[in-house]
């Protein structure tokens, strides 16, 4: 799945800046949801599991552009 992907390289930048591992981002599964579901809101990106308030704060923006993207 080529979103799947994309949201995949982009956990690991922003893991890579963050000096962090990818998982500590989002978990496989979470970005999973994220491809299958292809939220449009950040709203509807907190729906998802794995998707708190601080990441949701963190990440969302940067995840809600890559999936617009595709």
């Amino acid at each position: 799945d080529p979103l799947f992907e994309a949201l995949r390289a982009l956990r690991k930048e922003l893991a890579e800046e963050a000096q962090v591992p990818p998982y500590v981002v989002f978990h496989d599964s979470t970005l999973r949801e994220m491809a299958a579901n292809r939220p449009a809101t950040l709203a509807e990106l907190g729906q998802l599991p794995g998707i708190g308030a601080k990441k949701l704060e963190a990440y969302g923006e940067h995840f809600l552009r890559e999936i617009a993207r595709h």
